[in-house]
């Protein structure tokens, strides 16, 4: 049976707009936002018919907020530009910071993984050298650097319009000291072992540059050292949520990988005790894993 194709719109309207009512909140508690009253009330009611409680903190909530900036601006530029190819070129601030801002929920997704993975967690209590591969604004590294006050963190990325933000966001942050920005491909990296722990961001490398930067990133590991590669995670369960999570990542230039792709690849490229680590966290992202020899 054909479905209303507008009562089908209109609920997914109500969705975008508590999404937008919640990141609103966020950054008017945050930010010190000037509010009319009822907007603010009517924007609280929401949030604690949402969550049970309408306080806001910042730390907390700053990837709810990414996320929201994110997914609403990405659905705008769809609709704006609904045929282009997938890459990632944005140069929109606004949604280069709100990525940024989502992927700091990355830190804690890591801290799950590593207390379910026997070596990781020593690994990353340092002293620890971390390389975050495509940093972009660099709030994944400011987000590393507070939860692992033992490891020093260099971020690389390509895409300058980023990094340029990147520089100002380490620096509001006052962590110049612990996270060095370096505009570099990963396929350049040095073969010396330097790091004990890398993090691989999926999503935004094509499909044909993952085999040689999985190669780049194990010569660029200490013995011992391990890879964290990270794909998009579905919003549910359905097969709905797989595909625009699927959209999405092609969007990004990336490739939809799963495990039964993902796994031998790591393998090939000569990783040991590599594996999908249950997902026990709620940011929107898969983790896999692989260990160089030590």
């Amino acid at each position: 049976m054909a479905v209303n194709a507008l009562a089908v719109a209109g609920r997914l309207g109500a969705a975008s707009d508590a999404l937008a009512a919640l990141g609103a909140l966020i950054r008017i508690e945050t930010e010190g936002l000037d509010a009319d009253p009822e907007v603010r009330a009517a924007l609280r009611a929401i949030a604690a018919e949402l969550l049970g409680d309408p306080a806001v903190d910042p730390v907390r909530d700053a990837p709810v907020l990414g996320l929201a900036q994110t997914f609403l601006a990405q659905g705008a530029e769809l609709l704006a530009n609904p045929g282009r190819a997938g890459a990632w070129n944005q140069v929109d601030a606004r949604l280069l910071q709100g990525i940024g801002r989502m992927s700091m929920s990355v830190a804690g997704a890591i801290r799950s993984a590593a207390e379910q993975t026997p070596g990781l967690g020593d690994r990353l209590a340092g002293p620890a050298e971390f390389l975050d591969v495509g940093t972009g604004v660099g709030w994944l590294a400011v987000a590393l650097a507070r939860q692992y006050p033992g490891a020093r963190v260099v971020g690389i990325d390509i895409f300058e319009p980023a990094l340029e933000l990147a520089r100002g966001n380490v620096a509001a942050e006052h962590l110049q000291d612990r996270i060095e920005l370096r505009r570099q491909d990963v396929l350049s990296l040095d073969q010396r072992p330097v790091f004990d722990v890398v993090w691989l961001a999926l999503p935004f490398l094509p499909a044909a540059i993952v085999p040689p930067a999985l190669a780049a990133v194990y010569g660029a590991l200490k013995p011992g050292g391990w890879l964290i590669a990270g794909t998009f995670a579905a919003a549910g369960p359905d097969r709905l949520a797989e595909l625009l999570m699927d959209l999405r990542t092609v969007r990004s230039g990336g490739k939809p990988w799963t495990a039964t792709d993902l796994l031998p690849r790591l393998a090939a490229a000569g990783y040991q005790d590599t594996g999908h680590v249950s997902r026990t966290w709620a940011a929107p992202v898969h983790l896999y894993l692989g260990r160089r020899a030590p």
